[in-house]
């Protein structure tokens, strides 16, 4: 999304927008695409239609929201049970310099989207220009953790501490 515009909103027109660039992407051999800012191209915005994350070392970063950024739900839930399980969480502006940079360095430890549809969903690897990126899967994963303890509290698996679920009744009249 470009500034200015509802980049924040869950608005049909910005997925709709997705559809060309990413079937371009498809075509050369690549899932999904990353979004980096209108401006500058030079920050980390989104993935495809998720929000991204980045696990740098033992630290979570996610873009910081902007009206190009969609608030989701998702990324809330996931960032509330990452605080509360002691993961430390930074939003900030996300240089593609410093990925590059944490990936070379072997600080980069994990990469995943979360969304409506994913839940969450680990990326494996990010191709930059002719630099392709692979993340391997790993034992204590950050992302696998999240999910599965968000799913448990969907499923009414674990109690809801955050007070997120409700259960409704029904009652039919004839």
């Amino acid at each position: 999304a470009s500034k200015g515009g509802v980049g924040f909103a869950k608005a049909a027109g910005n997925y709709a927008a997705t559809f060309y660039p990413t079937k371009k992407a498809n075509f050369k051999g690549f899932q999904q695409v990353i979004w980096t800012d209108s401006y500058e191209h030079k920050y980390i915005e989104e993935c495809g239609t998720m929000n991204i994350w980045f696990r740098i070392g033992d630290k979570l970063i996610t873009p910081e929201l902007s009206d190009t950024i969609l608030n989701g739900i998702t990324r809330d839930s996931i960032m509330i049970i990452a605080k509360s399980k002691g993961i430390s969480v930074e939003e900030k502006k996300i240089p593609v310099s410093d990925i590059i940079k944490a990936y070379n360095s072997g600080e980069l430890k994990e990469i995943f989207g979360t969304g409506t549809a994913v839940a969450v969903s680990s990326i494996s690897s990010i191709t930059f220009r002719e630099e392709k990126m692979i993340i391997p899967a790993i034992k204590n994963s950050f992302a696998l953790m999240l999910k599965k303890e968000m799913q448990a509290i969907q499923k009414g698996n674990i109690k809801d501490i955050y007070g997120w679920t409700s259960k409704a009744t029904m009652s039919f009249s004839s």
